[in-house]
C-alpha cells in the first residue's frame, strides 16, 4: 500500500513539473523545488529537536 501511494505521488509530481516547465523556466522551477526541500527539512529538524528536548526534560 505504501509503495502504491509513493508511486502515485511521484507520478503526480512528475506530471505537474512537466506542466510547470511549459510556464516557468526550468532554472526557476529547480530553484523553487530546492528551496521547498530545504524548508521542509528545516521544519522536520525543528520538530525533531523540539520532540527530543521535551523527551529529555520529561525524563
Amino acid at each position: 500500500m505504501l509503495m502504491a501511494w509513493s508511486q502515485g505521488i511521484i507520478r503526480l509530481s512528475m506530471f505537474s513539473a512537466g506542466v510547470a516547465v511549459e510556464v516557468i523556466e526550468p532554472r526557476i522551477l529547480g530553484l523553487a523545488g530546492g528551496a521547498g526541500l530545504v524548508l521542509i527539512s528545516i521544519v522536520i529538524s525543528m520538530y525533531y529537536i523540539r520532540a527530543r528536548s521535551s523527551k529529555t526534560a520529561g525524563a
